[in-house]
């Protein structure tokens, strides 16, 4: 019996046991919970029926206490929670549509020409190296007697891996000769690309603005042209200085065919006149790349490119969008003073280029100094990755806000054919078996404007809310109110008064 009562005692002193008031404590708490519970669920039960009878609210009035019963009342309550369902179901459909889809494209055409820049026009030939332009040029150059000139003049080629997507590097390493005379005579391979392509000089003849002459290659910001560079090599630009920070493009005021840029010029190369001539028309600020509208011409042919301007804006609801909702970015965005999508995927072109290279192409627009020019040595690198230059992703480089494209629509015709003409452009003293005449002109006075604006502000989102509650349930503003004034304040109150109708000693 002792050693019993010891193993008792020493069994509740060690905690193992749970003493009596413990167990009464915790069975006065579950009972309290319980009445609590109860309490709320009656307090929840008589405000819903307090609901019913006072609120204004559509079909509610046939939930009121005794008003319907059994299966009625089912179908009535099922009914109400399917148009409650559906009213969810179009809000968060109405929601999406406002969080995911917020703008909408307009057209019209409230633009004048005078109002848009003329396009940039780049002529270029798909040959970059010409052999007889080597052969002069080579002859200004000195070169040591160590280096063979025939391998100078063949190391030449290598110019071709920055611009033909099919380059294959010959079998001899006559670039390095070449590399090494350019060195030597303090030749960047920017400057002997532009010596030994067909340039301005080739190209152009004689330049009309509408019926007024200029002089092709004069000094002047707007009428002449100079020479350039495009994803084709060394190129003849007019209306497009890439090498001018403060260039501003003209706008025209005149438009139709005898109301632009028209050009008597020749192919440009001396011993083969089958090449041809590619014609580009760009955004005048920005880089020539494969997305430029291109036309080529040919010897003998007369050629027309009718240029329709588009332009691009947004409204200011839509600019206060975010960057990624409105898929468009403006100059301030990135504290720019002209931010242009073009120059942002060529940033990123070449970031990818020097990442791989470690050097800068010369076609390519020169980004500060902190990159060397590749030379030819670096053409096997370049060429090698030439698909992945071209494919770069650049993500961050959204389109812009407000732009101008230019798209085009062209035709030719045989200049053989103007046996007599009382225009000066096909006198016989203009045109020969190279030559070429071309006009690129405005399509329309007016300019179609494709305007981004909000397809719903809050305002029209609220009130599209309201329509689709109003549609279902009946509802308005003022019944979300008394909801939830019934869900809350009313909810209390009762709970209150079922909580003091409870005897005083059922809290004791």
């Amino acid at each position: 019996m002792l050693s019993t009562s010891c193993g008792q005692y020493t069994m509740i002193e060690s905690g193992k046991w749970p003493s009596p008031g413990k167990r009464t404590s915790k069975g006065g708490e579950s009972r309290k919970r319980r009445k609590e519970r109860s309490m709320l669920r009656t307090a929840i039960l008589a405000t819903f029926w307090e609901y019913t009878e006072r609120t204004k609210l559509s079909g509610m009035w046939l939930m009121r206490r005794n008003r319907t019963y059994g299966l009625s009342r089912f179908i009535w309550s099922s009914v109400l929670l399917q148009l409650l369902l559906l009213s969810i179901y179009l809000t968060l459909l109405l929601w999406l549509k406002f969080y995911s889809y917020p703008i909408l494209n307009t057209i019209s055409n409230d633009l004048s020409i005078t109002d848009v820049a003329f396009p940039g026009v780049t002529i270029c030939s798909p040959k970059v190296v010409n052999s007889e332009r080597v052969d002069r040029y080579v002859k200004t150059l000195k070169i040591p007697k160590e280096y063979d000139i025939a391998d100078v003049i063949a190391g030449f080629d290598f110019l071709n891996a920055f611009t033909d997507q099919s380059f294959e590097p010959p079998g001899h390493e006559s670039y390095r000769a070449t590399d090494a005379v350019l060195r030597l005579n303090n030749v960047t391979t920017w400057e002997a690309a532009m010596a030994v392509s067909p340039g301005c000089f080739d190209y152009v003849k004689r330049c009309f603005w509408g019926h007024t002459e200029f002089q092709c290659n004069q000094s002047h910001e707007y009428l002449s042209f100079i020479p350039t560079t495009a994803y084709l090599g060394p190129c003849c630009s007019f209306n497009y200085n890439p090498r001018n920070a403060s260039f501003v493009p003209f706008s025209a005021n005149i438009f139709g065919m005898d109301g632009g840029l028209t050009f008597v010029g020749a192919e440009g190369s001396e011993r083969n006149l089958n090449t041809g001539l590619i014609v580009l028309v760009h955004h005048p600020m920005d880089y020539v790349t494969e997305a430029a509208a291109s036309v080529t011409i040919t010897a003998q042919s007369e050629s027309f490119v009718e240029v329709s301007p588009t332009v691009q804006s947004s409204s200011a609801e839509v600019l206060e969008l975010s960057e990624r909702k409105r898929d468009c970015l403006i100059s301030g965005d990135l504290e720019l003073s002209n931010y242009r999508q073009a120059a942002c995927l060529l940033a990123c072109q070449t970031e990818a280029i020097v990442q791989k290279c470690g050097c800068h192409p010369y076609l390519l627009p020169i980004v500060g100094n902190k990159f060397k020019e590749c030379n030819l040595n670096d053409t096997f690198c370049y060429s090698a990755n030439y698909d992945n230059f071209k494919s770069v992703r650049c993500d961050q480089c959204l389109p812009n806000c407000y732009d101008v494209t230019y798209s085009t629509l062209s035709y030719k015709t045989d200049l053989n054919q103007h046996q007599y003409s009382v225009s000066r452009y096909y006198s016989p003293e203009l045109l020969n078996n190279d030559s070429f005449v071309l006009r690129v002109y405005l399509a329309k006075q007016v300019v179609p404007v494709i305007r981004k604006v909000t397809v719903m502000s809050w305002v029209g989102l609220l009130s599209d809310l309201g329509g689709i509650f109003n549609l279902c349930l009946g509802l308005s503003m003022i019944s979300v109110v008394e909801f939830f004034y019934y869900c809350t304040y009313r909810l209390y109150i009762n709970y209150q008064l079922q909580k003091a109708q409870q005897p005083r000693k059922a809290w004791q």
